[in-house]
């Protein structure tokens, strides 16, 4: 039976620790006997079925991450011999990658720009697919707010998340895009990221900027979208899929599994969006039904779930150019260095 831990560890000065032990880590996984399409090898003249049986990391457990659960749930990880020993949910992106470079997982899941991130410190790693792409992030209000053009943010208070969460990022290119002064056009208020909401009913701001379930749980109470981010953004890599050069290297026919499995998942959730929201319910049975379904109907609509897993370099170049805009990266790195698209089906 797959186990859920909940764990904030392993960033700064243990990433690079985590370095050192993948030398001698098992790549998060075992491999065992079984049914579940995974490799096969010859046992008494008959093809033995092998299961790996893997862990994996998020950065927490969030509607971003859905394919996974779907392919859990759907048993298309079963189908590709690939069994979930333990999902951590590492409360960052760093130690979710550091997971993977300790050897403790085989994949993380967070935005490919962690990668790069580690690589400047001597981590070797990939992002292979994606698994939420546009920008999925929207400004809501107060009915009766309008919000026409960016010019309508003026004079406006506005919360958001402590930098340098996504959601913080995006308002702040905005503004800087359309020549608002953070200073002088603006009051923008950072709070703990999941805490928006409270903050604007609460009268002490005009405009909650917010992600999915946040979203539609603000709408059910009146809220109206003022500003939707994600036709700025289309083609955006939000979440990937990834994993180390030593499990591309040493277990290949896993990571091209593990990236069908997913392929399977998204294809399902364009397929079959109801079948999919029974599969959301179950995953996040503490939110309120309709808010699930809602949230789960947006990002379809609106492509946060990809309808293709391909992590294309227009996608990725995107990540990174926000990623630059707030001053995280110094260096220029490449889709060549950070991504392994070789695994799609």
């Amino acid at each position: 039976m797959m186990k859920w831990r909940h764990a904030v560890k392993m960033t700064g000065i243990a990433l690079i620790g985590a370095m050192v032990l993948a030398a001698c880590g098992n790549n998060g996984g075992t491999t065992t006997s079984g049914s579940g399409g995974g490799s096969e090898a010859e046992a008494g003249g008959a093809a033995e079925v092998k299961t790996d049986v893997i862990a994996v990391a998020e950065v927490y457990h969030n509607l971003l991450y859905l394919p996974l659960y779907v392919a859990k749930e759907k048993g298309f990880l079963a189908e590709n011999g690939i069994e979930l020993s333990t999902i951590t949910a590492a409360g960052s992106g760093p130690a979710a990658l550091a997971s993977v470079l300790s050897g403790e997982s085989a994949f993380s899941f967070h935005g490919p720009e962690h990668v790069s991130f580690a690589k400047a410190k001597g981590g070797e790693a990939k992002s292979v697919s994606i698994l939420s792409g546009s920008a999925p992030v929207w400004a809501v209000a107060k009915a009766g707010t309008n919000i026409a053009t960016p010019q309508d943010f003026i004079g406006k208070t506005i919360v958001t998340g402590i930098a340098p969460t996504s959601s913080n990022s995006l308002l702040r290119k905005l503004f800087a895009d359309n020549g608002i002064d953070l200073d002088k056009d603006v009051t923008i208020t950072e709070v703990q990221n999941g805490s928006e909401l409270g903050t604007l009913l609460a009268g002490k701001a005009d405009i909650a900027v917010v992600y999915e379930p946040q979203l539609d749980q603000g709408l059910v109470q009146g809220l109206e979208i003022v500003y939707d981010f994600t036709k700025d953004y289309p083609d955006f890599a939000f979440a990937t899929l990834n994993t180390s050069d030593k499990v591309i290297k040493e277990q290949p026919e896993l990571v091209r599994r593990m990236v069908k499995s997913l392929e399977a998942a998204l294809d399902f959730i364009h397929a079959d969006p109801d079948g999919t929201k029974a599969i959301a319910k179950k995953e996040f049975p503490n939110l309120e039904a309709e808010v699930v379904e809602n949230a789960v109907q947006r990002m379809i609509d609106s492509n946060v779930y990809p309808q293709d897993g391909t992590l294309t370099e227009s996608a990725f170049q995107t990540a990174i150019d926000m990623q630059r805009f707030i001053g995280n990266l110094d260096k220029d790195v490449t889709y060549a260095e950070m991504v392994d698209s070789s695994f799609m089906p």
